[in-house]
C-alpha cells in the first residue's frame, strides 16, 4: 500500500450556509469547489480542507472528522486491509471525481481512502 498524500479532511456540518459563514466569511478561506450544499472545499496550502451535510444515519455533527487518504490503486489497497482482518465498506463511486472506501482506525476513527477517476 503505497499512501501518496492526505487529499483533505472534511467536517460534517449541521448547517452549510453557517458553516461558510464561519469558514469562509470569518477565517477568509477561499471556496475551491462546492457541489450545492452538500459539499464546499477550500484550499488551505495545499491540502484541501471540506465541509459536508450529513448523511442519513451519520453521526452527529461536529463530533468527528476524516482523514482522506490518496492511493494509486484502491482496489488492492482495500484487499490488503482486509487480508490483514480490518473491516472494510465497499468501494463507493463519486462520477468523475474518483472512489472510495473506509475502515475505522482501532479507536474508531473513520479512515477513508480514495483514488481519482
Amino acid at each position: 500500500m503505497a499512501i501518496s498524500k492526505v487529499t483533505n479532511v472534511y467536517y460534517v456540518v449541521p448547517d452549510m450556509d453557517a458553516a461558510l459563514a464561519f469558514y469562509r466569511d470569518t477565517l477568509g478561506l477561499a471556496i475551491k469547489f462546492q457541489d450545492g450544499d452538500k459539499w464546499t472545499q477550500f484550499d488551505v496550502g495545499g491540502t484541501q480542507v471540506a465541509l459536508a451535510t450529513p448523511a442519513p444515519g451519520q453521526v452527529d455533527p461536529g463530533q468527528n472528522a476524516t482523514v482522506v487518504l490518496q492511493v494509486d490503486d484502491l482496489t488492492a489497497t482495500r484487499a490488503q486491509l482486509a487480508a490483514q482482518g480490518i473491516a472494510v465498506s465497499e468501494i463507493i463511486g463519486m462520477g468523475g471525481h474518483g472512489s472510495f472506501f473506509t475502515c475505522r482506525d482501532p479507536a474508531g476513527n473513520m479512515v477513508q481512502f480514495f483514488a481519482r477517476s
